[in-house]
């Protein structure tokens, strides 16, 4: 059987600043000099052997360190990587600390580094889809409380409107905030930059601070060009009850409201179309979480691709707005079951296009093996290694195969 997408569909992949440039401080940055030494103690998978040296090492928990792809310097590299696996999109982020670096200043040599990249993207007729802000935050806003500043919303929009005013011919979607609700581990469960563990907090950012963020740069942008698309990357999980005894219903029906509804709600009217991140399927209860794991990745997350149909007609059903696949993708140092993933998740998509939704494009994540947040360089989501010592670029096979789904529209 043919799966086949229509003619300018965008297929492509996706990265962000901090996990792939280097070369920048920021909030993480700090953070990452403090934890680096105990993250290091945690380990990884035992099956993973492999990895356990990196893993054990400090230094694979500091995202500037000889693990870096380092493309902030080898940018060129990124974009012939690109073209060679003949790829039409490609999703990156603005590092705000780099345009930034203090309250009243906008550095000239970090906005030409992304209007470099920017225009080769389009000398190669690859479109550009721009996220604002994938999560970290300028050391001079740490000192201002962060997002609890009582000016973050004033600052965040001032800061998207300069990329507007520089960057904007070359972008073909605007991302301006990605996966709001990840902000759990900076404010909850504080095992992310600045480490607090406040309920009452998260919820002021994940509910107050962040959509009006959100809101505010869509109208600016909007404001200055009706016509472009703006969004924001939001994740989204399927939730399935893991038997059919009431309760558990209710704790599906509450966990798919918090998880995937709850802020998309409050700024559903801000939205030309659906950033969906999607990488989990969970079976909840009132026991929790207890999913299957016939087939985990190498973080351990339970692998079920084919769920992106069911979760693409749930937001359809709800949004009735176009959808792009901001994310997808999972951790497989061995390149063992990437390809199968891809190949499920387009035939997922493939039959949510067929049963109506509107699904444009979709974007691996990721383009390269890059920085995992607190889990540093071990895990490899990238279809595409990096070379420590040369920082040279080479597909994997699941990147020979995604491109080859590219150069046939579908699967054929």
């Amino acid at each position: 059987m043919e799966y086949k997408f229509p003619k300018n569909f965008l297929w492509g992949a996706a990265t962000s600043s901090h996990q792939i440039e280097g070369y920048v401080k920021n909030d993480w940055t700090e953070w990452e000099k403090k934890t680096a030494v105990r993250n290091s103690k945690k380990g990884v998978r035992p099956v993973l052997e492999s990895l356990q040296k990196s893993a054990s090492n400090p230094d694979n928990y500091l995202s500037d360190c000889m693990y870096s792809p380092e493309s902030f310097k080898y940018w060129k590299q990124d974009v012939q990587v690109i073209k060679d696996m003949g790829l039409k999109a490609y999703r990156l982020s603005v590092e705000w600390s780099r345009i930034q670096p203090e309250k009243d200043t906008f550095s000239k040599e970090g906005i030409e580094y992304y209007k470099n990249v920017l225009k080769e993207l389009k000398k190669n007729n690859i479109k550009v889809v721009l996220t604002c802000w994938h999560w970290t935050i300028p050391l001079w806003l740490v000192e201002d409380n962060s997002l609890l500043s009582k000016n973050v919303v004033e600052y965040f929009t001032k800061y998207v409107e300069y990329l507007y005013e520089n960057l904007s011919e070359y972008v073909d979607y605007w991302i301006t905030i990605n996966e709001p609700e990840s902000f759990f581990f900076e404010y909850l469960h504080g095992s992310w930059p600045p480490g607090r563990k406040n309920i009452f907090l998260y919820m002021k950012v994940l509910y107050k601070i962040l959509p009006s963020m959100h809101i505010e740069s869509y109208k600016l942008i909007k404001g200055k060009d009706k016509d472009i698309p703006v969004s924001l990357a939001k994740s989204f999980v399927y939730v399935s009850e893991y038997n059919g005894f009431f309760l558990n219903k209710v704790v599906k029906d509450i966990t798919n409201w918090f998880v995937n509804y709850s802020f998309t709600d409050k700024v559903k009217e801000y939205m030309d179309f659906v950033g969906v991140n999607f990488y989990f399927h969970n079976k909840v209860g009132i026991l929790g979480i207890k999913n299957d794991n016939d087939k985990v990745s190498d973080m351990g997350w339970w692998l079920k691709p084919d769920k992106l149909y069911d979760l693409l007609k749930l937001i359809d059903n709800r949004y009735k707005l176009p959808m792009i696949i901001t994310e997808n993708g999972l951790a497989d140092s061995r390149d063992e079951y990437k390809s199968w993933w891809i190949e499920e998740s387009v035939k997922a998509m493939h039959k949510a296009t067929e049963d109506g939704c509107n699904v444009f494009g979709y974007l691996h994540w990721s383009l390269l093996d890059n920085f995992e947040w607190d889990k540093g360089y071990w895990p490899k989501f990238g279809l595409v290694s990096i070379d420590p010592k040369t920082k040279e670029r080479k597909i994997k096979q699941s990147g020979v195969f995604y491109s080859k789904i590219v150069k046939n529209n579908g699967i054929i």
